[in-house]
């Protein structure tokens, strides 16, 4: 059986907490308890993206299947992520560009969409991350 969240969210960063608490619990039921701080941090810094430059609604989806799979979308025009995809570190005295580094080291997966429809940003544990590395 696959066990599911979903929710809606708009721009108040007072909505982030609910949804951590949320997914950290999924995580937890379906085995993931070691890694369920790093995808409540990892889903934190996607959501505040969304929330910062997305358009509302908001679409947090997430399941467990064997994997925690978190999705987060919204209907902004988009960007490219060419721009945000560095492989290295941010600058360390830097003000910007670290949430979706600290995801990539949070997570096994994190894939993003966009479109003309909107960006869709997908976070992903695996039981065993190692596979397709």
């Amino acid at each position: 059986m696959v066990e599911r969240y979903s929710t809606a969210l708009g721009r108040d960063p007072a909505e982030i907490p609910e949804v951590r608490v949320a997914v950290r619990d999924l995580a937890e039921r379906n085995g993931f308890t070691e890694r369920a701080g790093d995808l409540a941090l990892a889903l934190d810094e996607v959501i505040a993206n969304a929330q910062e430059h997305g358009t509302p609604p908001i679409r947090v989806d997430a399941w467990a299947d064997g994997r925690i799979v978190v999705k987060v979308s919204d209907s902004g025009r988009g960007f490219e992520p060419l721009h945000v995809w560095a492989s290295h570190p941010p600058a360390p005295l830097g003000t910007r560009g670290r949430g979706l580094w600290i995801a990539r080291q949070l997570t096994d997966l994190v894939e993003i969409l966009c479109g003309p429809g909107g960006t869709t940003v997908r976070i992903e544990l695996s039981p065993d991350p190692h596979i397709g590395a």
